[in-house]
């Protein structure tokens, strides 16, 4: 997109780049060109974390398998005859005592932390 960046004068007026870091941005051709480049850290920190926490609870709940189970039953007319059979061998583990390990204690690392301890899990953590 910003191959040709000599046209984006009077065009573009600032470069706002959603997350920390601007290292995928040409910053110093911005600069010769008088366009200012922003970055927002933390902006979307929240969101990030709540993916992880998603993640934590569709794995170890084993979510996704269970629903790729019923809908291939579904496809075999099968459904309604196994659900109350087959639930259990999606039950997965409660996370509540589980230990999590979060590399890195920045704005989505604290945050995953945090909301993690809440929900009863033990923390080790590590900002290198």
């Amino acid at each position: 997109v910003l191959r040709k960046q000599s046209h984006l004068t009077g065009f573009l007026s600032s470069f706002f780049r959603c997350g920390a870091g601007t290292n995928n941005v040409p910053v110093a051709r911005m600069t010769e060109l008088g366009i200012p480049v922003f970055n927002t850290p933390g902006a979307n920190a929240n969101a990030v974390k709540e993916l992880v926490l998603c993640g934590l609870l569709l794995g170890s709940r084993r979510v996704v398998d269970g629903i790729n189970h019923m809908k291939d039953l579904g496809n075999q007319g099968l459904a309604r005859e196994r659900v109350e059979k087959d639930k259990a061998m999606f039950g997965g583990r409660e996370i509540k005592g589980k230990t999590l390990a979060v590399i890195g204690l920045g704005h989505i690392g604290s945050m995953t932390a945090r909301d993690a301890a809440e929900l009863g899990m033990n923390l080790q953590g590590y900002d290198p």
